[in-house]
């Protein structure tokens, strides 16, 4: 009896303790959203309790335009976001599975350089290499285009060495025995391969479309006119030189997160499994 007070104790007190750590580390989000329920006044003002609620931040957030373009809004920009998060997303699973599938299967020349040299781009941080990017998409005749924020990431190193562990774990007998049954590479790659690393397609799914969503300094390089822009350059809009309007500005940044929060929720069984996959083995 006594061990199983202590046992209830502990129980009680890790909940409390991980009860207090998560409202701390929610309380930004908190006190944003509080904010954006409130009428739009000085930050002085607010309090994680909103003392009067109205939901006008949002629309008028979303149709919030520019001074010297009436057509753009936020809502403009958030389409924007939309389109280059998802193409680089789907365009950056498909290149890098392809190649993680041949570096794990097939035997040619060079096969382990090419690994270790898209190894090697984790190690170089990403504002030694933004000049030269700059210089080639501005060669392509990519900037202030969508096109421009696309394809500079289109694949990564760390997908394809993610990719590339997925599929040296899945057994060799499976692809072999595809093959006695008259089965293409594409056919085992598509058919057979990728459905059995459902969760290293949702984790890389998830890291990739989060950080293309809060890309920022390479839109500010690249882009000029605001209907081009994403929305982390449009949240920018609602501050001022004097004045910040607060309340729209935290509605902006709660519809900027909400695809976020959706996203992770749906794929969350997955990405607990792929970042819990071998964890098991022995």
């Amino acid at each position: 009896m006594g061990m199983r007070k202590k046992r209830i104790t502990w129980l009680i007190l890790k909940y409390i303790l991980l009860s207090v750590v998560s409202f701390f580390t929610l309380l930004p989000m908190i006190w944003m959203i509080s904010t954006s329920l409130e009428p739009d006044k000085g930050l002085e003002s607010y309090s994680l309790i909103p003392k009067e609620i109205t939901f006008s931040n949002y629309s008028e957030a979303w149709n919030y335009p520019k001074l010297y373009d009436e057509d753009v809004t936020l809502g403009t920009m958030f389409k924007n976001s939309v389109i280059v998060s998802s193409v680089i997303t789907l365009l950056s699973l498909l290149f890098d599975s392809m190649a993680g599938y041949a570096l794990a299967r097939k035997n040619f020349p060079g096969r382990t350089l090419m690994f270790w040299l898209a190894l090697s781009t984790l190690m170089v941080p990403f504002y030694v290499v933004v000049i030269p990017m700059y210089i080639i998409t501005m060669k392509l005749g990519l900037l202030n285009t969508l096109t421009g924020l696309i394809v500079p990431f289109v694949s990564s190193g760390f997908g394809v060495f993610l990719f590339r562990q997925a599929f040296i774990s899945i057994p060799l007998e499976l692809e072999e025995a595809a093959r006695i049954d008259g089965a293409g590479d594409f056919y085992i790659y598509w058919k057979i391969m990728l459905p059995l690393i459902k969760p290293t397609i949702a984790t890389m799914a998830i890291f990739k479309i989060l950080w293309s969503w809060n890309m920022f300094f390479w839109p500010l390089l690249v882009i000029q006119d605001y209907s081009k822009m994403p929305i982390n350059l449009g949240l920018t809009m609602f501050r001022g030189q004097f004045v910040t309007r607060w309340g729209l500005l935290t509605a902006g940044m709660v519809i900027a997160t909400i695809p976020i929060i959706v996203m992770f929720l749906v794929l969350q069984k997955w990405f607990i499994r792929g970042l819990t996959a071998g964890a098991l083995k022995g």
